[in-house]
């Protein structure tokens, strides 16, 4: 076989390793945070039983927020913190203000530490499970319903919740 053949199923070979490995990416990362508990996620599903069944446990709820890139917008829990109790319906907001002159989309990330335990965080309603458009300088707030499972670990007494905003505008198409 000549050098250039060589050359060309090298490379043809790279490329197409490349390609499946970029696609694998994303399932690749899930697993990784799966199994290292880091950047839990907090379960997708909309659906939830309200069969609110009082346990008289409490755990501390931690929010935090952040914006990802330089996005012009603040972007805050408007309660840092709330001592809840497992299997009671809660409710929340954040406040998302737009600093341009400009509409914007936005879509917001949510993940909760410790990772193990985020699949017990239910969100009933929240503002991640769809697009926001948020006018030029309008502050908006973002409501969120939740509920922690009461199989939540004993020994877990807190949880942090936290989002990361991100202007997709550009992505959307929007101006």
């Amino acid at each position: 076989m000549s050098n250039y053949k060589k050359t060309y199923v090298t490379v043809s070979f790279i490329v197409v390793f490349m390609f499946f490995f970029s696609y694998m990416l994303v399932p690749l990362y899930d697993i990784f945070c799966e199994i290292t508990g880091l950047n839990g996620k907090t379960n997708q599903e909309r659906i939830v039983d309200l069969n609110e069944n009082p346990t008289n446990r409490f755990v501390t709820i931690k929010f935090t927020s952040t914006v990802a890139g330089a996005g012009p917008f603040d972007f805050e829990p408007l309660e840092r913190e709330m001592v809840v109790e497992v299997g009671k319906v809660y409710t929340t907001s954040y406040i998302l203000t737009n600093q341009s002159n400009s509409l914007k989309q936005v879509t917001a990330s949510p993940s909760v530490v410790p990772g193990a335990e985020a699949e017990y965080f239910k969100k009933i309603e929240c503002f991640c499970f769809t697009q926001q458009e948020i006018n030029g300088l309008e502050t908006k707030e973002l409501p969120l319903q939740f509920i922690i499972d009461d199989k939540l670990s004993s020994d877990t007494n807190t949880l942090i919740l936290s989002y990361t905003m991100f202007n997709t505008t550009d992505q959307l198409g929007a101006r």
